[in-house]
């Protein structure tokens, strides 16, 4: 365990080479500016557990290079400018969850890269300024989690290439202006799930490109001046749905492939 009380600019990087059921635990609180890095090359079932608390301008990054059955968790609360970045590389079966309590201006970013089976959920609450991104890189199997609640202004970024049977789920809940982009590129199978509860101005752009049997569904209840896009090029027997149950909502369907289903429903 690592602990920062009151303690700035700080250093830490840790690495486990071929060595398995590592924990790592690391608090930074009322501590600023402080890097903590964090390799598994190799090595198997590693927690990493990072808290940010009244800590600003922290960088955590965590790398799992044929690592198995790896931890990630790092939570902000009270803490802003934290960039948080994790990466799984021929690493399968890792968690990654990264949570934002009022926090502002905290990035994250999670990349998959011929790893299969790993899941990653990201939570804003109370938080705003917030950026995501996750990319799935012939990566199979993966579940992306992504839940705004009273956060405004925050962006996600999910991008599934050549990665079959993912889950993108990205829910607002009285936030507002937020922008999801989810990119789909020769991914079969996949399932998008974008929720706005009671959050206006948000933007949803789904691009399915030559993936087979996807599943889109965009859900505007009690929101106001969204505007969804999706886009299914080249892509044959998928669904779209698009429920509004609110005012002043775009919505656009593009299919060009076979077998595509579409249903849109205004109630607003």
């Amino acid at each position: 365990m690592v602990s920062n009380l009151n303690g700035n600019a700080n250093h830490i990087k840790i690495a486990n080479l071929l060595a398995n059921a590592n924990k790592i635990k690391i608090v930074n609180s009322n501590a600023d500016h402080n890097n903590t890095a964090v390799q598994n090359a190799h090595a198997d079932h590693n927690t990493t557990a990072v808290g940010n608390s009244h800590a600003n301008h922290n960088n955590t990054a965590v790398g799992n290079v044929h690592s198995n059955s790896n931890l990630t968790a790092v939570g902000n609360s009270h803490a802003n400018g934290n960039d948080t970045a994790v990466g799984n590389d021929h690493a399968d079966h890792n968690s990654v969850s990264v949570g934002n309590s009022n926090a502002n201006g905290n990035n994250t970013a999670v990349a998959n890269d011929h790893a299969d089976n790993n899941s990653a959920w990201i939570g804003n609450s109370n938080a705003n300024g917030n950026d995501t991104a996750v990319v799935n890189d012939h990566a199979n199997h993966n579940d992306v989690a992504v839940a705004n609640d009273d956060a405004n202004g925050n962006n996600t970024g999910i991008h599934n290439a050549d990665s079959n049977n993912n889950t993108a789920v990205v829910s607002n809940n009285d936030s507002h202006h937020n922008n999801t982009g989810i990119d789909n590129h020769h991914a079969d199978h996949t399932t998008t799930v974008v929720s706005n509860n009671a959050s206006s101005g948000n933007d949803t752009a789904v691009s399915n490109a030559h993936a087979v049997g996807t599943t889109t569904v965009v859900s505007n209840n009690d929101s106001n001046s969204n505007d969804t896009a999706v886009s299914n090029s080249g892509t044959g027997n998928s669904t779209t749905v698009v429920a509004n149950s609110s005012d002043h909502n775009s919505t656009t369907v593009t299919n060009n492939g076979d077998g595509n289903s579409v249903v849109v429903s205004n109630n607003g």
